[in-house]
């Protein structure tokens, strides 16, 4: 007797319910992973966050060394 698993997933893109049959699927539907795959790839990874600026830092440290102004 073979088993066959599926598992009952919520698409992370519409919410549509569909099956996945094992882990390497991904989290979306079929439609929602055509329409993603229309994308151009990114180019290049960004850092996250907000990039500090050398003048508000050193507004800082002379704000905290020679009070407030």
């Amino acid at each position: 007797m073979n088993y066959l698993r599926l598992s009952l997933k919520v698409c992370e893109g519409c919410g549509a319910l569909w099956l996945r049959g094992g882990v390497k699927d991904g989290v979306y539907c079929q439609g929602c992973t055509n329409r993603l795959a229309e994308f151009p790839t990114p180019r290049q990874k960004h850092a996250g966050g907000r990039k500090t600026r050398l003048a508000r830092i050193a507004g800082c440290a002379a704000a905290a060394i020679g009070g407030a102004r």
